[in-house]
């Protein structure tokens, strides 16, 4: 049986309406910006974040980042189902301050850039502690990180911030489009302090785990982070792989470290390493990726 063929209405269209629709077609469609992390943080993925981008699960339900830092993985994958948790206060407040109160912060922001000097940054430093506007403080944090040495965030045994004014003579304290658009990933996922065992434990879930690496930086909050508390997370790793969850960490390449993820696929990578506030510490150095699956 031979089917009747479509009739199809006529196109009437010229030479040069066909070549723009053709080129048109051809065009790539715009690509949407991304948000980079906001605030400078020692052991920052960025300059490991190919490497894990490369070895994301292919699929998995919730993301949990519960060593928040600068988030470089997560804006950069922007999921929409997440779970981002820290045990450091003032951290949780800002990332909470540019998810729930951007304009606010902008502005105030814009006033700590405006009196940017070393005796505003003394000021500055000694009022982390002690404000208890969400908002003020999250732009305080974000201030103090982009005019203090290195970008560092250290704290003394009364948790107080201590880093020293750096010596930059026109510091970026003040990014508005990055911060709306951090504020826009951020719409809708979980930001909670508390420490990482704390983390709900599912399957199918994928967990990235950046501690404060061991014998590098452990002096990211006034309880530091040594060896029990990596042999915790080894354990809670385990916990995660039976329950039939996807982990994936990042820690020093070191005997002590290796031990205690043996049997789990341990890989090395080169990183560039440039917050430590030693000079030997800086440049090339090899880390570790470490997954189940």
């Amino acid at each position: 049986m031979i089917m009747p063929q479509k009739k199809h209405k006529p196109i009437n269209l010229s030479f040069d309406e066909v070549l723009t629709g053709i080129a048109d077609e051809n065009k790539p469609s715009p690509v949407e910006a991304t948000a980079r992390p906001f605030l400078k943080w020692a052991g920052g993925k960025r300059s490991i974040l190919q490497e894990l981008m490369d070895r994301l699960p292919k699929e998995y339900k919730t993301y949990y980042e519960p060593f928040l830092g600068g988030a470089a993985l997560f804006f950069s994958i922007k999921p929409q189902d997440a779970y981002l948790s820290d045990v450091n206060f003032h951290l949780i407040l800002t990332f909470r301050a540019v998810r729930d109160d951007v304009d606010r912060l902008i502005t105030n922001l814009k006033i700590h850039a405006s009196k940017h000097s070393a005796e505003y940054y003394t000021s500055a430093r000694q009022r982390l502690s002690k404000e208890k506007d969400p908002t003020k403080l999250g732009a305080l944090l974000i201030y103090l990180n982009k005019t203090c040495y290195n970008g560092l965030y250290r704290v003394n045994k009364s948790g107080e911030f201590n880093v020293p004014i750096g010596s930059y003579v026109s510091p970026a304290i003040l990014d508005e489009e990055n911060l709306r658009l951090a504020s826009k990933a951020l719409q809708g996922i979980e930001i909670i302090q508390h420490v990482f065992s704390r983390i709900k434990i599912a399957p199918k879930n994928f967990y990235y785990l950046d501690p404060p690496y061991h014998k590098t930086f452990d002096g990211y909050d006034s309880s530091r982070f040594g060896d029990k508390d990596h042999e915790e997370l080894a354990a809670f790793c385990r916990r995660l792989d039976k329950a039939g969850s996807f982990f994936m960490i990042s820690n020093s390449n070191n005997t002590f470290v290796k031990k205690l993820y043996d049997g789990f696929n341990i890989e090395k990578v080169q990183a560039s390493r440039f917050l430590s506030c030693k000079g030997e510490q800086r440049g090339k150095e090899t880390e570790l990726i470490i997954r189940n699956y």
